[in-house]
């Protein structure tokens, strides 16, 4: 371990010498910081609630479409954008999964207000501590590996979510085809403007038309119209041999990347599951129960409390009358059913999913 200046080699620093000492080696702060410094979760791909390993399944055209659990995609063109979740068994990047996007269908030529990107919004209460929009806001990095065999320039986009005027965009470049590149982004803090709705959102553009291009690179600026790259971004959309994966996606305080957090699987569930929720295909839900002679009840107790009431779907075996939901919350569904006692059919979950994503 590195000397820290001001303590000998035999001594064993304390909480109070740490305090106010310089630090002759960096990354000594990384062995002796706590907490989570990764505010992108599932950043290591391996949480896909939604979707079975590498399995293809298109993007719907002009919707936010979640395919691993909180990185969504957005195609708003002529063209068609596939998404898949992929199990590499530990490639060179270092990570055993990826989420990789493929144009389905092509689009050559973008009209304008056509684009294409992939990103997360970091809730508000998970960056409310980078001070955004006062003096003393924090600069972050933003490190990612990412492969493709499109090579050239591509962007990244920050936006304040939901009041969609402040902005950032910065350029990376792809430099060989189908190898993985480690890329890291210095974020000035963000000192203007309002950071009170849904939070930050950080964006991989894939495309872009002119009329979305950013004029300001490397900086913050306001504008009412999100931006999603630069007039030298690539049209990722234009061939549907193109490849795009993903993955060790980390944004962290300080001006340099440092390795990639690796949280423990019980951990990174739990953060995942505040924005959705859906049981194993291999979980036996549970049946409704009678609780009045002419009513069925079914309950399912979130197993952490999610961001917001969610939207919920749910289906239940024999039975052809409809459950109504019932008194929703962040920590429960309820619904019911108007049926009398009935002791030679159960009545219980076939599917169930919980949604309260950004």
């Amino acid at each position: 371990m590195p000397n820290l200046v001001g303590i000998g080699n035999s001594q064993v620093p304390t909480n109070g010498m740490l305090g106010g000492l310089a630090y002759e080696d960096s990354s000594v702060l990384d062995q002796v910081r706590s907490g989570r410094k990764n505010m992108i979760i599932n950043g290591d791909m391996r949480i896909c609630q939604r979707f079975s390993v590498n399995s293809n399944n298109n993007i719907s055209n002009a919707t936010h479409t979640y395919h691993v659990d909180r990185f969504k995609a957005y195609s708003a063109n002529n063209g068609v954008l596939q998404g898949r979740w992929q199990n590499n068994d530990y490639s060179d990047a270092g990570f055993q999964y990826t989420v990789r996007y493929t144009p389905a269908t092509a689009d050559t030529s973008l009209s304008n207000g056509q684009f294409a990107f992939i990103s997360q919004v970091i809730e508000l209460e998970n960056m409310k501590h980078l001070a955004y929009g006062l003096s003393y806001a924090k600069t972050c990095t933003l490190s990612f590996y990412v492969k493709s065999n499109l090579t050239g320039t591509y962007s990244i986009s920050l936006l304040n979510d939901g009041t969609n005027d402040r902005q950032f965009v910065s350029e990376y470049q792809i430099n060989n085809s189908n190898t993985w590149e480690r890329k890291t982004i210095t974020i000035p803090g963000d000192t203007s403007g309002t950071w009170n709705a849904n939070g930050l959102r950080i964006s991989w553009n894939l495309a872009s038309a002119g009329n979305r291009w950013a004029s300001t690179v490397g900086s913050w600026f306001g504008n009412g119209t999100a931006r999603y790259g630069t007039n030298n971004q690539v049209n990722f959309m234009s061939n549907t041999s193109y490849t795009f994966t993903l993955t060790g996606v980390q944004f962290e305080i300080g001006e340099n990347a440092t390795d990639f957090e690796h949280r423990d699987i019980t951990h990174e569930l739990a953060l995942c599951r505040r924005y959705y929720f859906k049981p194993d295909n291999n979980t036996y839900l549970p049946p409704a129960y009678q609780y009045h002679r002419t009513h069925k009840m079914s309950v399912i107790q979130f197993p952490v409390q999610m961001r917001v009431t969610p939207s919920c779907i749910a289906t239940w075996h024999n039975t052809a009358s409809a459950f109504t939901q019932y008194y929703l919350s962040k920590d429960h569904f309820k619904a019911y059913n108007g049926s009398a006692y009935d002791d030679n059919n159960s009545y219980y979950l076939a599917s169930f999913e919980a949604n309260a994503e950004l």
